[in-house]
């Protein structure tokens, strides 16, 4: 018995030990992925990623006033301008890329022009992954000048590089593409600053990105679940601004062009010839204008007026002794032919 306790002690034992053994070797080897793991992330993050810059960027915005409200959001253009465009929108949100590609260069033309003052809001909505990293990159480009910049880049990215667009090595490496201080940057990344903005626009009362609104006013779509046609947004901006603001110094090409168009046509209608009146109505008019001068003439010498009447009187008078002896004469005549033919009847029949 003392012998066959003694085995099993040991058996067991050896089970123990072997347990511990195997329990090291899981922990080694979970601790070697890791670390393989880890440096593969940091090779990886550390190897050149593509950034494109697009072209002309700081030109685009050249003479337009930057600002930031009070809120922090980004501004163009002049602060006394008569109508304010704010657009609420996210760099991650694939409407919002639409309406920055679609609309923001006829926005961008009317805000050059000084009429008007356009807000940016930085939303964090979106399918695209790392919405916030983006909003505050952009935001952090602005403490050094550039928001509008990196914000025509983050855009750009949206559609060229999908889901991949806004890791963070790819911001860093767009920063530095446009000439940004990378550790300045990083630095204002995370601010107490930067996260304020970002909450003061969460709290905005909007229900979607993007909402674009004129004065205050939201323009609605014309089709459910669109974003707002250019066309729109221009039309809201021209109803908005007051009629004393007054219109640009030179007019567009096109409106030059329709102008001169319409006036060779007004000049085209005036060198045609008239249709000429009928003969019976100018006749109808000369007979009405002389009558009426007539009458005028009589009314200013009333003693012609009874000169010419004592005339019609004699005239009439004459003209009724001349009906009479005409009247007599002809009895006479008719007389003597009826005596005549009687006399010729009495004498035929004295011959039979």
């Amino acid at each position: 018995m003392t012998k066959k306790a003694s085995r099993t002690r040991e058996a067991r034992q050896r089970r123990q030990k072997q347990r511990r053994q195997n329990r090291w070797t899981i922990l080694l080897l979970a601790i070697v992925i890791v670390a393989v793991v880890a440096v593969a992330m940091v090779v990886v993050s550390n190897q050149p990623v593509e950034a494109y810059i697009p072209p002309d960027l700081t030109e685009r915005y050249d003479n337009i006033s930057r600002s930031f409200s009070v809120e922090g959001y980004p501004q163009l253009g002049d602060l006394n301008a008569p109508v304010t465009l704010a657009e609420y929108a996210s760099f991650a949100c694939p409407g919002c890329e639409a309406l920055h590609s679609d609309s923001f260069d006829a926005i961008l033309d009317r805000v050059r022009g000084g009429q008007v003052l356009f807000t940016y809001v930085p939303m964090q909505t979106g399918s695209i992954p790392n919405a916030q990293g983006a909003a505050r990159a952009a935001l952090c480009a602005g403490r050094q000048g550039m928001f509008w910049e990196m914000h025509d880049v983050l855009f750009d990215w949206q559609t060229r590089y999908a889901n991949t667009a806004y890791s963070q090595n790819r911001l860093l490496a767009g920063a530095e593409g446009l000439g940004l201080n990378t550790t300045t940057l990083t630095n204002c990344f995370n601010s107490a600053a930067i996260s304020e903005t970002l909450d003061s626009a969460i709290t905005e009362d909007v229900t979607g990105t993007p909402t674009v609104q004129v004065n205050g006013v939201t323009i609605i779509s014309e089709r459910a679940g669109a974003v707002p046609s250019t066309a729109q947004i221009v039309k809201a901006i021209d109803d908005a601004t007051p009629n004393d603001w007054g219109l640009p110094d030179e007019l567009p090409e096109d409106v030059v062009e329709e102008t001169a168009d319409l006036s060779d046509q007004e000049a085209d209608i005036e060198a045609q010839p008239q249709p000429q009146e009928p003969a019976g109505e100018d006749e109808s008019a000369s007979s009405a204008g002389a009558a009426q001068s007539e009458a005028e003439s009589v009314a200013d010498d009333e003693p012609a007026a009874v000169a010419a009447d004592d005339v019609s009187e004699e005239a009439a008078e004459e003209d009724e002794e001349n009906m009479q002896d005409a009247d007599a004469t002809a009895t006479v005549d008719a007389t003597a032919t009826g005596q005549d033919l009687r006399t010729e009847a009495a004498a035929e029949t004295s011959e039979a």
